[in-house]
């Protein structure tokens, strides 16, 4: 990128000479650590000689935004910053490439960066049980599109990148003000495939059993990401909270009464009717209540992981790489399983409806209950009472 032949921009491919060598018509290689050395770039020739994927590409900027990367220094800042993610999208192991970048500048209406890059060692497994280099050797197109991103935010600069990130900010704020649903479909999916992958075949799918103690957690868990999942199960629940904690407001306070007079039967009068057994037992019953609401709601979640956990297809042998059979097997499942989950989620909704409209009766049922038993205590003190001035 220094020599006299690049900067007078003449033809250096009339030339046969190696991909490295056309690199190295520069005095300038180097990656994201710096500066390539030429011991370095030896073993890099070296390891290349064997049978493996080479990838070679480059980068071009337009004339105006050429000065972003018109010296190394600038272009090794560019390629430490981008490249790592690159390569981990790949689906390789940063620390296991051999990266070669040149700065060309024989065409300065376009300044262009060449780089190129295998791995180092082979460390994929295939059907041999020795490591071998990876196969295929072709760039999904979401990789490269990521890359453009990541390349176009290093490029524009900070201001840009803070107007990207407060346009982003604002779209997710309007996502948490306005939601839809908070949670996404398929971060419900992986939860209750985690979870029927967790819980054993032989267990008993029930909230309540002794068996779904170390999963209760992760039920509670996804019963949590589906409520913010869907509308109607959230509202329902709101409704249910709103309601006991309503119950435990009007309904216990009752219980309570201060001493107005100092007489002696005035005390004896307070103190028989504060210390009704009423008051812990309406203490219980909302606990009761409450506890056997998250019961259910989880039994809700595992009725559904029952379902699920026949339908995984699971790997009992080691199979030849692009097994037809093994494919067409783990599609149908795939399939069975992303059906399940789907009519679940539909019907998530309206069972929670269901479950709080259910929790709502009890509760009325039990105020109806509490308040009669009230009535008749009330009238056994004002008998009392009557019977007491009577003997007076």
């Amino acid at each position: 990128m220094t020599s006299d032949r690049k900067l007078n921009g003449e033809n250096s491919k009339s030339e046969t000479r190696s991909m490295l060598e056309y690199f190295e018509k520069s005095t300038g290689v180097f990656n994201g650590d710096g500066v390539i050395s030429q011991e370095e770039l030896k073993a890099i020739r070296q390891r290349a000689k064997a049978k493996k994927n080479l990838w070679h590409g480059f980068i071009s900027l337009s004339e105006e935004l050429g000065h972003k990367i018109d010296t190394p220094e600038k272009c090794i800042r560019l390629v430490k910053s981008t490249f790592g993610e690159f390569f981990r999208d790949m689906g390789l192991d940063p620390k296991n490439i051999d990266l070669i970048c040149a700065l060309h500048k024989d065409k300065p209406h376009h300044l262009h960066i060449h780089f190129w890059f295998a791995e180092k060692e082979p460390k994929c497994k295939y059907r041999k049980k020795e490591l071998e280099y990876r196969h295929k050797g072709k760039i999904e197109k979401e990789v490269i599109d990521r890359m453009h991103v990541r390349l176009n935010d290093f490029v524009c600069g900070k201001s840009q990148r803070l107007y990207m990130t407060r346009d982003e900010a604002l779209r997710e704020l309007k996502k948490i003000t306005f939601p839809n649903s908070i949670v996404g479909e398929d971060e419900i999916k992986k939860a209750l495939i985690d979870l029927a992958k967790a819980i054993p075949k032989d267990a008993s799918f029930f909230y309540g059993k002794k068996d779904m103690e170390p999963y209760r957690k992760q039920v509670d868990e996804t019963v949590a990401k589906l409520l913010l999942y869907d509308k109607r199960a959230r509202k329902a629940h709101r409704e249910f909270t709103k309601q006991l904690s309503q119950y435990e407001r009007q309904i216990s306070p009752l219980f309570v009464k201060k001493v107005v007079r100092e007489d002696v039967f005035q005390k004896e009068f307070v103190e028989t009717f504060s210390g009704s057994k009423e008051v812990p037992k309406t203490a219980a019953l909302i606990e009761e209540i409450d506890v056997d609401y998250k019961r259910r709601q989880g039994n809700i979640v595992l009725r559904a992981v029952k379902n699920l956990k026949p339908e995984f297809y699971e790997r009992k042998r080691r199979h030849k790489v692009n097994d037809n059979n093994l494919k067409r097997r783990l599609a149908i499942s795939h399939r069975k399983v992303s059906g399940l989950i789907k009519g679940f989620l539909s019907s998530f909704g309206g069972e929670c409806e269901y479950l709080t409209r259910d929790f709502s009766d009890r509760l009325k049922e039990i105020e109806r209950e509490l308040q009669a038993e009230r009535e008749e205590q009330e009238r056994g003190v004002a008998s009392l009472a009557r019977y007491e001035q009577g003997k007076e």
